[in-house]
């Protein structure tokens, strides 16, 4: 198993997300590969976790968005997020949920043992110490439970193009003007699907299934440049062409539950 990279403290990016709430919040409703690529995984996430009843939870619930969806099919839904700004965004969305969208972290989530059938987190657990966040959501499952978390595919050509050689070129580059680069936030690492597989067995999740979305084939900057293209070949490709899995999607949607579990009691 290979975990490249050091897991980043939370607090690292909840201050980068949180001074950039409105602009991600945003960008869930935006033309463009960034705006398709959230939608795809939030819509991947929601037809792997079904409809309710029972008690489920978001883990870096971001500006609430997954738990608007999860409620809209029957799930009485609580979320977590490290950003206080993110929270705020989230209980504004959800107020009649207000009370139980609270602060916390990925690794000390504020819930007692036992106290959800189901717990996702997507977009968190690349900016978490992996297996202790794992730990966390098996942690507070009831028997029976389920997880669906993702993660970002390693072997996505679009993911090996922008981190090797766009992000270094664009650094070179503010570096050359005088610019600031503040960066993105430091992250746990690479892993593999199979390696991922492989924590949430040692944290006691036993894996049913996986899930690639979020297909993009235009590379940055043509990306951007080409927006619309670029959603609109990712969302075809995505539908038609499952054998490049692999290498275009840029997510991995995760469905796990409780080993040893046999089904919801």
């Amino acid at each position: 198993m290979t975990v490249v990279g050091k897991a980043v403290q939370s607090t690292d990016a909840s201050e980068y997300f949180g001074r950039r709430v409105g602009f991600y919040d945003g960008a869930y409703d935006a033309a463009g590969p960034d705006g398709y690529a959230l939608r795809s995984r939030l819509e991947t996430t929601v037809r792997l976790c079904g409809p309710g009843p029972g008690n489920a939870l978001d883990v870096g619930m971001g500006p609430g968005r997954l738990c608007v969806a999860l409620g809209e099919r029957g799930w009485t839904v609580s979320g977590v997020d490290a950003s206080p700004e993110m929270v705020e965004v989230a209980q504004g969305r959800m107020p009649d949920a207000a009370d139980r969208l609270l602060v916390g972290r990925t690794d000390d989530l504020p819930f007692a043992d036992g106290s959800f059938d189901l717990v996702t987190a997507t977009g968190v657990l690349e900016y978490s110490p992996v297996p202790a966040a794992l730990a966390e959501l098996v942690r507070v499952l009831r028997p029976g439970g389920r997880a669906v978390v993702s993660y970002p595919n390693p072997e996505a050509y679009y993911g090996i193009w922008k981190s090797r050689v766009w992000y270094r070129l664009v650094r070179v580059v503010k570096r050359l003007l005088r610019r600031p680069n503040p960066g993105l936030p430091r992250g746990a690492g690479m892993i593999r699907p199979e390696s991922f597989e492989a924590l949430l067995q040692a944290a006691g999740l036993a894996s049913t299934g996986r899930a690639y979305t979020s297909f993009l084939a235009l590379p940055a900057p043509v990306d951007a440049l080409l927006p619309r293209l670029s959603e609109r070949l990712g969302s075809r490709l995505e539908r038609r062409a499952p054998g490049a899995a692999r290498r275009l999607a840029t997510q991995v949607v995760y469905h796990a539950e409780l080993a040893g579990s046999e089904g919801p009691s």
